[in-house]
């Protein structure tokens, strides 16, 4: 498999499961930030919306919404235990949790990244930014309590959501959002923090 990635994003997550499943795959990193990297070209080509991450199977079909990758990757790798058994109401769970973070917390927390492509006025943005951090802070709320007495998600098993969630909350550090008041997310971050199938894409990244 190849993974078409961009450090930090989401497609980090890809990445980190990626790592934990234990296939083979080929990572490659596409630095929007430099014009003459020829993968922003291919990127565009492969997905029309330009947009991270995209897949290519080991058959040389194309998935690039990261809730389908995640999906897949756990199928190839059953081994892992990185889902529950499919058709299971801990399956249905689990892919409740990947679409929480997609739907719910990359959407709040991931917009406060565009706000000044919104409107070059500060009280406009300033108007947007304190309704995106409300809605943000609603979506912590919620997850540090579902968190409690838990290690992940979906109590003792590492999921995919996890690694999802794990990237969207990190972005927190940059947006000024705090997770002072989230003893259980900082508990939980922690732990992720600390799989050795992370630490090695963070490095990997160049993300510590």
């Amino acid at each position: 498999m190849k993974l078409y990635f961009s450090a930090g994003s989401c497609s980090t997550s890809c990445h980190i499961v990626m790592e934990e499943s234990g296939l083979p795959y080929e990572a490659i990193m596409v630095d929007w930030d430099n014009p003459s990297d020829p993968n922003i070209a291919l990127v565009s080509k492969l997905n029309p919306n330009g947009t991270l991450p995209v897949c290519i199977t080991d058959e040389g079909k194309q998935l690039d919404q990261n809730l389908s990758i995640h999906a897949y990757i756990a199928s190839k790798a059953p081994q892992k235990n990185l889902m529950p058994e499919a058709g299971t109401y801990e399956y249905a769970k689990a892919l409740n949790w990947l679409s929480y973070v997609a739907a719910d917390l990359h959407k709040t927390i991931g917009a406060l990244f565009g706000v000044q492509a919104i409107s070059q006025e500060k009280s406009v943005q300033d108007t947007v930014r304190k309704f995106m951090v409300g809605r943000s802070l609603e979506c912590l709320r919620v997850l540090n309590a579902e968190l409690a007495g838990k290690d992940y998600l979906m109590g003792k098993q590492f999921t995919p959501a996890d690694a999802y969630a794990f990237v969207v909350l990190g972005w927190t550090q940059y947006l000024d959002i705090p997770l002072n008041d989230y003893k259980n997310i900082q508990a939980y971050m922690g732990r992720i923090a600390a799989r050795p199938a992370v630490v090695k894409v963070l490095r990997a990244e160049g993300l510590v």
